[in-house]
């Protein structure tokens, strides 16, 4: 069941075209990949779909509801939750004290009866911050304080969980925590949308992949088929330099 649907979104900027006619949807029990290089318009999609950013033309659907011109805050009370590329986290609360404002923040707004303090103790060891639960997030490495990022958008107990770059930063155990954890999400029915420049990581979770170029979808599939698409050999991932083969290398070994 598809709990986000996103149907012929624009975005121009003046004469510019940051999205045209974008389709996509994320489905319940997935991890869906959103992947296109810098500039593509991921994080302008993001920014629609949570409502930070106005469409120009196009519809925006959660759970069948259109949200195209509710608020951010509306969208989250509708169970959307979301990490930013730029580290969004409250540097001098501590990694509990992060999690605990959205823990409590969920409760005021939701009908769910779950202790705040409860959630927030599950959560800190579910992402694996035990360790550094009483440091301010401010001490904490990149990767850790995108851990306590990931840790606060799941205390909202979201449907729809938007996750921009979370591998940045993150070193291999902790990718491999983090891979774990989507695919552990998605198995307990949430929907899941990653943005992520990490192809082994985005191969080995997502179950469908939507390619962004120019701001228009070139291509959508499982890992396997994304890999084979020259569209996106051309377009994503290029045939001209080294540095772009490489890039290519390193999605084949991801699906082998």
């Amino acid at each position: 069941m598809s709990v986000l649907r996103v149907e012929a979104v624009e975005v121009r900027f003046g004469g510019v075209t940051a999205l045209g006619g974008v389709d996509l949807q994320a489905d319940a029990g997935r991890v869906t990949g959103l992947i296109g290089p810098n500039g593509a318009g991921k994080t302008t999609l993001f920014n629609v779909i949570t409502g930070l950013q106005t469409p120009t033309a196009g519809r925006v659907y959660l759970d069948e509801q259109d949200v195209t011109h509710k608020k951010p805050h509306q969208r989250a009370r509708l169970r959307v939750a979301r990490t930013f590329q730029r580290l969004e986290v409250f540097g001098s609360l501590t990694t509990r004290e992060n999690i605990m404002v959205a823990a409590e923040a969920c409760q005021s707004w939701s009908n769910d009866n779950e202790n705040p303090k409860v959630v927030t103790e599950e959560i800190i060891d579910r992402v694996g911050l035990r360790d550094v639960a009483e440091s301010p997030v401010d001490a904490l490495s990149t990767g850790l304080a995108r851990l306590v990022e990931l840790g606060r958008s799941m205390a909202t107990r979201p449907r729809l969980l938007l996750l921009d770059e979370p591998g940045s930063g993150l070193d291999n155990n902790e990718t491999d925590g983090l891979a774990r954890i989507l695919v552990e999400l998605a198995g307990e029915g949430m929907a899941v949308l990653l943005v992520e420049h990490d192809m082994e990581l985005v191969m080995r979770v997502c179950s469908e992949i939507f390619v962004l170029d120019f701001g228009r979808l070139i291509a959508r599939g499982n890992p396997t088929e994304i890999q084979a698409d020259e569209a996106v050999h051309a377009a994503y991932l290029g045939t001209e330099d080294d540095a772009k083969d490489t890039a290519l290398e390193q999605v084949e070994e991801a699906v082998l």
